[in-house]
């Protein structure tokens, strides 16, 4: 269960001068359904998409130590959040199998260290982009495909290498799967990179490493039965802006929500950072970042509000004689100590605390955002929330540069 405060540390009160907007949503989606493929949750992952994911992550589970997830940008950061925030701090890396996210750095002392890694464990890989044609995916897949065929046969190399991508003549990655009769999913139909997380490219991935995905899905419709709260959040976003507020901090106490918070930056970063619009989004960890972020948010510009991540967890609390409190009540003192100050100074904060950090509240996380980001499109005037066009161009200068 969630719990949504948009008023405690927030003097936001009225919606009705910016809500007149959300009258034309419905409109507005029907506009851009050709890349709304993740709206209708329902159909999206439906029991055969789903008999069929655990189908092929059983088959991974049971045949490699390592599985790699080549990918980049959304084609894994859902996946990494998921798995980062559900598993353990220290996932014993003997567990079969290991799940590896790789192709989103060039760094040649990591796909080094993959390599070696590589030499001691059976492997099976999985090259996940839409287009197919991204230079890191291409990079890392020729890197580990050389790899892969000096550890396997031809024959056995077709079953341990899965190419997720959209079917398309222009699609470099596509058109190698089936030169080489390698296995090919086809799952971005009317959905872009950074809404694909439940879709069969990001919950494979999480399927494979343990995950209980049918939880997370449950949690994801359960965001669609009353969309008021994504409203209200997008236009608490929009009425920032009016007041001058240009950065969005997304803040947790849980360091196990690093990676969601990443996957935030990118879903709002990539969708309304256009034509010299949108607020940035940063992330924090606390308490780590009070002494450095938390002090530019106190007393630096007052451009900054937070949309904060609370989680209500009282099992194996340590109990602290000093303080005469549990572990889990001095981390909640903190957060309302924070934001109180940063209240006080007309910082303002909205407020998720979830009841747990489960399956199920994640799903309905990132299903909230997912629809609630569509909709600050609408309120922002944003017709391009589902394009990535600044992204496009460093790609194509960079390709440019490769061929001089």
């Amino acid at each position: 269960m969630i719990k949504f405060d948009f008023v405690t540390y927030n003097k936001i009160e009225d919606y009705k001068k910016n809500g007149v907007k959300l009258k034309g949503v419905k409109e507005f989606f029907e506009k851009h359904k050709d890349m709304m493929g993740w709206y209708d949750i329902d159909n999206l992952c439906n029991d055969d998409k789903i008999f069929k994911i655990k189908e092929k992550a059983l088959y991974i589970k049971e045949n490699c130590d390592l599985f790699l997830v080549v990918g980049i940008g959304g084609s894994y950061m859902g996946s990494q959040a998921l798995i980062d925030a559900l598993n353990p701090y220290y996932k014993n890396e003997t567990q079969k199998p290991q799940v590896m996210f790789v192709g989103n750095s060039l760094s040649n002392d990591y796909i080094n260290y993959v390599l070696n890694l590589m030499d001691e464990k059976e492997v099976i890989i999985n090259v996940i982009s839409k287009s197919g044609n991204t230079l890191e995916i291409l990079t890392t897949y020729d890197i580990l495909l050389s790899k892969m065929k000096e550890k396997y046969k031809e024959d056995e190399l077709k079953q341990r290498v899965i190419i997720t991508t959209e079917v398309s003549i222009n699609n470099t990655l596509y058109k190698e799967a089936k030169e080489k009769e390698f296995d090919v999913i086809d799952t971005f139909k009317n959905i872009g990179g950074r809404f694909s997380v439940f879709t069969e490219s990001g919950l494979l991935p999480v399927c494979v490493s343990g995950i209980n995905i049918e939880n997370i899905i449950n949690g994801a419709k359960e965001a669609m039965q009353d969309i008021n709260n994504q409203a209200r959040y997008a236009l608490i976003r929009d009425i920032m802006i009016d007041n001058g507020k240009q950065i969005e901090a997304y803040t947790s106490y849980e360091p196990k929500l690093y990676y969601f918070l990443e996957w935030l930056k990118q879903l709002y970063a990539e969708s309304l950072g256009k034509n010299n619009k949108g607020i940035l989004p940063i992330s924090i960890i606390n308490t780590r970042d009070l002494h450095s972020m938390g002090q530019y948010i106190q007393e630096g510009p007052k451009i900054i509000f937070e949309t904060l991540f609370v989680i209500k967890n009282n099992r194996n609390n340590i109990y602290i004689e000093r303080y005469r409190k549990n572990l889990s009540e001095i981390n909640d003192i903190a957060y309302k100590a924070v934001s109180k100050a940063h209240y006080d100074d007309n910082i303002f904060s909205n407020l998720f605390e979830l009841d747990e950090l489960n399956e199920s509240n994640m799903g309905y996380l990132m299903q909230f955002f997912m629809v609630s980001v569509a909709m600050s499109g609408l309120l922002e005037d944003n017709e391009e929330v589902f394009t990535q066009n600044g992204v496009e161009k460093y790609k194509s200068i960079l390709n440019s540069m490769l061929k001089e």
